[in-house]
């Protein structure tokens, strides 16, 4: 089958993805437990820069350094520094509908066409992508908050 336009592809792909979308839910708050909205978190700080100490130099300098240091030149001081771009509940969202593609496409390479199949397939893949992705991610913004991420269930009270 040809996909020439948008209406074709949702033809094709309408039925698994709407099950990965909802497979990708029910992993996003079995792992949150809320609707994350999306952040960014930049690793940046003026320890070991020289500033002048003209407070309108200074400011020009801050703009120009940070600047600098998002498009990507960084010195030795901020050479390991990071920045993280979390789309939050829209970003699974996202993986959701491609993981219902791959098993959509997994299963026509299989020469499997029966719904129930794509049912149970593209919602064990938006599930299981959805978790396998976010506990990837959740280590690497351990890694750099390891304070931030102690409880994986954030609606737990305080102890």
């Amino acid at each position: 089958m040809v996909i020439a336009s948008f209406q074709a592809f949702i033809e094709v792909f309408g039925l698994s993805i709407s099950m990965s979308l909802v497979g990708g839910l029910i992993g996003h708050f079995v792992k949150n437990g809320i609707i994350e909205l999306p952040k960014l978190v930049i690793e940046y700080d003026e320890d070991d820069l020289k500033l002048s100490s003209n407070w309108l130099m200074k400011w020009l300098q801050r703009v120009y350094y940070f600047i600098i240091f998002v498009i990507g030149f960084r010195d030795n001081s901020n050479a390991k520094k990071k920045i993280f771009f979390d789309l939050g509940f829209l970003g699974d969202l996202l993986i959701a509908i491609g993981t219902g593609i791959l098993a959509k496409t997994a299963l026509s390479m299989a020469n499997t066409s029966d719904n129930f199949a794509v049912v149970s397939s593209s919602l064990l893949a938006g599930y299981a992508g959805l978790s396998y992705l976010k506990g990837k991610q959740n280590k690497e913004f351990a890694d750099l908050f390891p304070e931030e991420i102690d409880d994986p269930n954030p609606r737990t009270p305080p102890k």
